[in-house]
């Protein structure tokens, strides 16, 4: 009944994996030049089916990599938002989805699902806006006493519009840029640890000074200077491990 939380070193991007009971999922696959480097890695651990593969939202350092993961494991949820986007990168990861005859499931704030032990609730999932991260799907995990929070690039929008669990884990909305993460929405989840999915060196100037400044009484964990996150809960208890920097 172990919960197994990788969160992969893909730059300016996001791509995370949940492993719970032989149950995977995985939110985003990074850039388009990362699907490769992430289907190795997924083989290398010996996985070959993706019970849950959740596109947040329709933007290139989040979907870039799905195509490569659709055509290379048997995937059998798929969610992404019900917003359509005109890129290349949409139109590939569709095509990927079409070819094997893979539905795609826009999920609703509610919804839950179980991934072996863990159950999953989305928080938010704005379908109606032109705003790209306002549509992200956001996810709860909730594993025993332990709650993780993916927050995709959710905005300052989207946490305001409900009321938040306090949380052991959280994933920083929008690589920890100043239109998300406010100190308001910080303080009702008080995370014990924060990871910010980012670039070293990026042109966004990612993480914003102000962002880690309310992040700053959870222990902070960073791709571009820790590398690849993994969190392992097992009997309860929570271990973190970083790799490759």
């Amino acid at each position: 009944k172990d919960l197994d939380v990788y969160v992969f070193d893909v730059g300016q991007a996001d791509s995370i994996l949940v492993s719970c009971n032989g149950k995977n999922m995985l939110i985003d696959a990074g850039n388009n030049a990362d699907g490769k480097l992430i289907v190795k890695e997924l083989q290398e651990m010996g996985i070959t089916t993706i019970d849950y593969l959740v596109g947040t939202h329709a933007h290139e350092d989040h979907i870039g990599g799905l195509d490569d993961i659709i055509d290379n494991f048997e995937i059998k949820n798929f969610y992404m938002p019900s917003k359509q986007y005109t890129s290349a990168t949409y139109k590939s990861v569709i095509k990927s989805a079409n070819n094997k005859n893979l539905k795609i499931v826009s999920p609703k704030v509610g919804d839950k699902f179980q991934l072996g032990s863990a159950t999953c609730e989305v928080m938010s999932a704005d379908e109606q806006s032109d705003d790209l991260n306002l549509t992200s799907i956001v996810i709860e995990v909730t594993h025993g006493e332990n709650k993780f929070l993916f927050m995709g690039d959710a905005e300052i929008e989207n946490e305001e519009e409900r009321l938040w669990d306090d949380v052991d884990v959280l994933k920083v909305g929008h690589h920890g840029s100043r239109t998300s993460s406010s100190k308001e929405f910080i303080d009702k989840i008080k995370p014990k640890y924060s990871i910010i999915s980012v670039g070293k060196n990026n042109r966004y100037n990612h993480p914003n000074k102000e962002v880690l400044n309310n992040l700053e009484k959870s222990k902070m964990y960073r791709t571009d200077r820790n590398g690849s996150i993994m969190f392992k809960i097992k009997n309860n208890k929570l271990k973190i491990e970083t790799c490759c920097r």
